[in-house]
């Protein structure tokens, strides 16, 4: 089975302590579980492959504490975890804009910043790079809670 985004349940939620993994790494505005009633679907979101028993969950926008106002400002950097094989990879990624086309106004490519650890045991990066590509080739612009843009949307990769 590919993988799809989905809502993820609350025990999943829960096996894999998404709520922290969350608070870990967004340090803007409100903190989990308190943050999913900014959804309109209160359930943490991700994209899975559940044959393969991996997924990818984005954490959020990390901050920018030297930002030129001098208050902490969200940064152009994405926390992402992609579980492989019982282990969490960390990924920091950025994106930055392409052309749009009038079949895909919505253009952009992703880039890695960090990734941590950079292979698992019997799994190369090359391997965890591909896993990721599939996943984010499907998550899009913001997974399953917004599926109007992300079928407007063109994914590339610089990596």
């Amino acid at each position: 089975m590919p993988f799809v985004n989905e809502y993820v349940s609350y025990e999943d939620a829960e096996k894999y302590d998404l709520d922290n993994l969350y608070d870990k790494y967004y340090y803007w505005g409100l903190k989990m579980p308190e943050a999913l009633t900014y959804f309109e679907v209160h359930q943490h979101a991700w994209c899975v492959d559940k044959e393969r028993g991996y997924w990818l969950f984005k954490c959020g926008y990390l901050i920018n504490n030297n930002s030129i106002s001098g208050y902490a400002e969200a940064s152009d950097k994405e926390a992402f975890i992609l579980h492989v094989n019982g282990q969490n990879i960390e990924f920091i990624l950025t994106r930055n804009g392409l052309g749009a086309t009038d079949l895909y106004p919505i253009h952009f490519c992703w880039n890695i910043v960090s990734m941590a650890p950079s292979c698992l045991q019997n799994v190369s990066r090359e391997h965890l790079l591909n896993i990721l590509k599939e996943a984010l080739n499907v998550f899009k612009c913001s997974c399953i809670r917004d599926l109007e843009d992300n079928a407007k949307s063109l994914i590339a990769f610089d990596f």
